[in-house]
């Protein structure tokens, strides 16, 4: 392919997707109760994700396996005081998904 071919979908055809850099609420959400089923050694239908995460035995060395999992699945930092201050799978899959405030 020559330089002056572009690669990937159009700017148009991008335009009904998650902002650029942020996943989406549910793929990260469906990821942790995943992550979660497989620490419990549980099926992910046993994880509901509207339970506090301490509730279900994440703690703070769980905390930052997490953080890593889900920067390296998504491409987004995550910080454990991300975790703590949106500490269900519901309410950090709408956090990572939110759109960062103009200028960051």
């Amino acid at each position: 392919m020559n330089q002056t071919q572009q690669t990937g979908p159009a700017p148009a055809a991008r335009a009904d997707r998650e902002p650029p850099g942020r996943p989406a609420a549910g793929a990260v959400t469906a990821w942790v109760v995943a992550f979660l089923a497989e620490i419990l050694d549980v099926p992910a239908t046993d994880v509901d994700p509207a339970t506090p995460l301490d509730e279900l035995g994440v703690d703070s060395a769980t905390t930052l396996v997490l953080c890593a999992g889900l920067a390296a699945e998504f491409g987004v930092p995550v910080r454990p005081r991300d975790v703590l201050d949106h500490f269900t799978a519901d309410a950090l899959g709408r956090h990572l998904a939110a759109p960062l405030p103009a200028g960051v």
